[in-house]
């Protein structure tokens, strides 16, 4: 199959790479202008959209800033292309209705990449989830800005961009991605954000969020202005309360406020990419895979939804 990029970032050279290392398909790359240099990977590169529509690849890979997601699905979608979205799926709801009823006119397979689903915390936690009732759940994820891409001006990324869908709502939706998931979706979103710190150009660096589930409720706390990286999800159950840590790859069971077990779990770093790669060709024939955009706006909707009101 022909795939082709746009966005060759940090995160669209990850995929490309785990696609050149395990599948034998032709990728291809746009570029928008002609005075960047070549890439890393040897991909070969499109700059003119007549140049696309010529080579009518079968499967478009949407790594491009948050800002460009739907409009560059759009343009795919019409092109009749499959769509790996990297999440997540846009900043606004721009063009959003008239993606969705492209998808649904063409019955596009689609799929919004969040690969902390694939991770192996996650699925342990899923599995405690299938036998026992949770009273409560606490998620928190924080880190440095600055820290994520050590080598490049972070004030200039989209990360820290207000226009390009930074901040630390939409990047970090992994949170509430995961929370949707383990719980069977996520009914409201209320809280507070703000930019505190001087990690970001004008976007929010740090949110409180209290979410409404159908199996329990959840607070959420996200951050990339901490010094102090961690990423966990603590759920308290009837009989013990188990603790998800996603950085170091293990969970911990208390009860009576004593640890009483430690996981460790197998885990080679970027596995959850491969699999979610897997996943993706292996449903690629599938409208209905997990996680596809039509299913995924829901969610999406509801993320907007609270930042605009705040």
């Amino acid at each position: 199959m022909k795939i082709i990029f746009f966005g060759l970032g940090s995160i669209g050279q990850k995929h490309a790479e785990i696609l050149l290392k395990n599948y034998k398909h032709e990728l291809f790359a746009f570029r928008s202008g002609t005075e960047n240099t070549p890439n890393k990977l040897g991909i070969a590169e499109l700059h003119l959209w007549d140049e696309v529509k010529k080579l009518k690849p079968d499967i478009a890979f949407i790594t491009n800033p948050t800002s460009l997601h739907i409009e560059t699905a759009i343009k795919c979608a019409q092109l009749n292309c499959k769509l790996f979205v990297e999440k997540p799926i846009g900043q606004n709801l721009s063009g959003l209705d008239e993606l969705l009823k492209l998808l649904k006119e063409k019955n596009l397979v689609t799929y919004v990449a969040y690969n902390l689903r694939f991770n192996p915390v996650i699925k342990k936690l899923k599995d405690y989830l299938s036998s026992k009732k949770p009273l409560h759940m606490r998620v928190v994820c924080t880190s440095f800005l600055p820290m994520w891409r050590p080598n490049k001006n972070y004030l200039k990324s989209y990360s820290a961009n207000t226009q390009m869908g930074g901040g630390v709502i939409l990047d970090l939706s992994h949170e509430l991605d995961y929370t949707s998931y383990l719980l069977d979706n996520i009914q409201k979103i209320i809280g507070n954000f703000a930019r505190m710190g001087q990690v970001t150009t004008d976007a929010e660096d740090y949110a409180d969020m209290l979410v409404s589930t159908p199996m329990c409720p959840v607070n959420i706390h996200i951050n990339f202005l901490s010094h102090f990286r961690q990423r966990f999800i603590q759920i308290d159950f009837e009989d013990l309360t188990v603790i998800g840590d996603i950085v170091n790859a293990e969970i911990k069971e208390y009860q009576h406020e004593e640890l009483k077990n430690i996981i460790k779990l197998k885990y080679k770093k970027g596995q959850e990419y491969e699999e979610q790669i897997k996943y993706f060709f292996d449903n690629i024939e599938n409208p209905r895979m997990m996680n596809n955009l039509t299913n995924a706006v829901d969610l999406y909707k509801k993320i907007i939804y609270f930042k605009n009101e705040n």
